[in-house]
């Protein structure tokens, strides 16, 4: 079956209204998660405006009238936004990835295309969370203590060895942390990566329920 954005491919919006109508019938076919709840599943036209203005939608340069007139990047503009977010990426990262993107990479995103090209595509919440096990982005300032879940007082007597093992933290968004211990080594592998972010996934899902 195809994808609910390639049928409107093609087709042009105009005015804001029309675009927030097409891009909400598009999602409401696509049943996207939206978690947060800040996040809304269909936006509005104020939540277009404000994704105009942070740069993931791209300013029509087309006119009829006054009117401006969207077209099908900007639909998949809007749709990938969506999807990013349902899969928990901030909009910094999201950012990164939709903006001045073609349409053939847009679509990528989207996951439209062959079977081969989805089986060697990763999930984009799981990239990120991969790009934040790299050196690069922990944080050089002194470790703040550990929380209780990680607590190197969980045996009676630790080893000296224990005892000297640091905690350094990444903030991975507002309110969420992760706690790196100084001995700690990221998986050799992208199967053993992909599966502790799998791990790491689930917690946070567990987490809101």
């Amino acid at each position: 079956m195809a994808h609910a954005v390639v049928n409107e491919k093609g087709r042009k919006y105009v005015g804001l209204p029309e675009f927030a109508q097409a891009g909400g019938r598009v999602l409401a076919e696509m049943e996207l998660e939206q978690a947060r709840g800040t996040v809304t599943s269909v936006p509005d036209e104020r939540t277009i405006r404000y994704y105009m203005a942070e740069g993931l939608i791209q300013t029509p340069e087309e006119k009829q009238g006054t009117a401006s007139v969207f077209g099908y990047l900007n639909l998949l503009q809007l749709v990938t936004v969506k999807k990013l977010q349902a899969e928990h990426l901030p909009i910094r990262k999201i950012r990164e990835l939709v903006a001045g993107k073609s349409e053939q990479e847009l679509e990528t995103l989207l996951g439209i295309g062959g079977a081969s090209s989805k089986k060697n595509r990763d999930s984009e919440a799981k990239r990120y969370l991969e790009s934040l096990l790299a050196p690069a982005h922990i944080d050089a300032a002194p470790a703040a203590e550990p929380p209780a879940a990680f607590s190197l007082r969980q045996s009676a007597a630790p080893s000296s060895q224990a005892l000297d093992q640091s905690w350094q933290r990444v903030e991975i968004e507002p309110g969420l942390e992760l706690h790196i211990r100084s001995d700690y080594s990221p998986p050799a592998t992208t199967g053993k990566t992909r599966s502790l972010l799998e791990k790491a996934i689930h917690r946070l899902r567990n987490l809101r329920r």
